[in-house]
């Protein structure tokens, strides 16, 4: 491939991924000419265990980090993904959010929160492989340095066992009974046939998560998903004097080369002035749809998170300009 072809493609990965552009450039030169600059998943179970992850980091790094979640950037695959996580605060919560434990509840049963079945199967100096017991997956998480993820999966274990719950992922090449049952039973969501059906949509977003970063530019980015995994909402946090880049994020996630089988399919401005709003997306074959809330918010910057703020503001005043979303019916539902 020559030299500038990669150079432009390069440019399109990184904004994608989040990518550094060196390492975007080592990306590209490695794909076949005609492969896609993202890809999906080859595997089913890889493309589910990637929306699950995704759902843990919804609902755990609700925290404020310099790139939205404490994610720096994602390298995706065909085979995995990984995710470089830009410090010791994001690592110690993503960890939390993704190994597999027993937690016991104060009324009934308990529950497995996390990834169940998944065990750590490899570390590097810099970070850890994931995998699930007897599928052909791969989360790759890189950090800090290696002592950093040792220091947090201890911390981790041993709060777990404080509060009398099991770290199932000690457990080596063999499930725990506690989640043995729980697969048994069918309890994780992946099994349900509407989540199924719409993981592409979670996948898809994990491995273009660097556009929060590279073309939207909120200071925070919080979400959940409802409808079994059908509906997913992504709320993005602005500070009161920067841009929205609503129409930029929304031409780059329907993108027909790189982006994902999405449609806009229509846009509210709650409040006068756009500081306040939604913007639906819905796949064609109305599998899955995205909404994107947007809001303007100036939190106060106590002194202790002064530096990560002042982080936050350069990365978003990196971004200007702002083009328009096209006129067309309002946005009805709020998932």
């Amino acid at each position: 491939m020559p030299a500038n072809q990669i150079s432009s493609r390069a440019r399109t990965y990184a904004l994608y991924t989040g990518a550094p552009y060196q390492a975007a450039c080592e990306a590209v030169a490695a794909l076949e000419p005609d492969a896609p600059l993202i890809p999906a998943p080859a595997q089913h179970e890889q493309l589910l265990l990637e929306s699950e992850v995704f759902y843990w980091i919804l609902n755990t790094q609700r925290h404020f980090f310099e790139y939205p979640f404490g994610i720096r950037y994602v390298q995706p695959t065909s085979r995995g993904i990984r995710l470089h996580l830009e410090s010791n605060s994001s690592l110690d919560s993503l960890l939390s959010g993704l190994l597999p434990c027993r937690s016991p509840m104060r009324a009934g049963r308990d529950e497995i929160y996390g990834l169940n079945g998944v065990r750590i199967c490899a570390r590097t100096d810099r970070g850890i492989e994931l995998r699930r017991l007897g599928q052909p997956t791969s989360i790759r998480l890189t950090g800090p340095s290696r002592r950093a993820f040792q220091k947090a999966e201890t911390a981790l274990a041993q709060r777990i066992q404080r509060n009398g719950g099991e770290a199932c992922w000690l457990a080596g090449d063999a499930w725990t009974p506690y989640e043995k049952q729980w697969d048994t039973e069918r309890q994780p969501i992946a099994y349900e046939s509407t989540w199924r059906d719409a993981a592409w949509l979670p996948s898809g977003l994990l491995r273009r998560l660097g556009l929060l970063h590279t073309v939207a530019v909120p200071q925070v980015v919080t979400g959940h998903e409802a409808r079994l995994g059908e509906w997913w909402i992504l709320q993005l946090e602005h500070d009161s004097d920067t841009g929205l880049r609503r129409a930029e994020l929304v031409q780059a996630l329907t993108d027909p080369h790189h982006g994902l089988p999405l449609e806009l399919c229509g846009h509210r401005d709650l409040t006068p002035g756009g500081s306040l709003g939604l913007v639906l997306l819905k796949s064609p074959d109305r599998s899955a749809a995205l909404q994107l809330r947007y809001d303007r918010i100036d939190y106060p910057i106590r002194k202790d998170r002064a530096d990560m703020f002042a982080a936050i503001r350069r990365r978003t005043s990196a971004l200007t300009g702002e083009a328009s979303l096209p006129a067309m019916p309002g946005c009805p539902g709020t998932g």
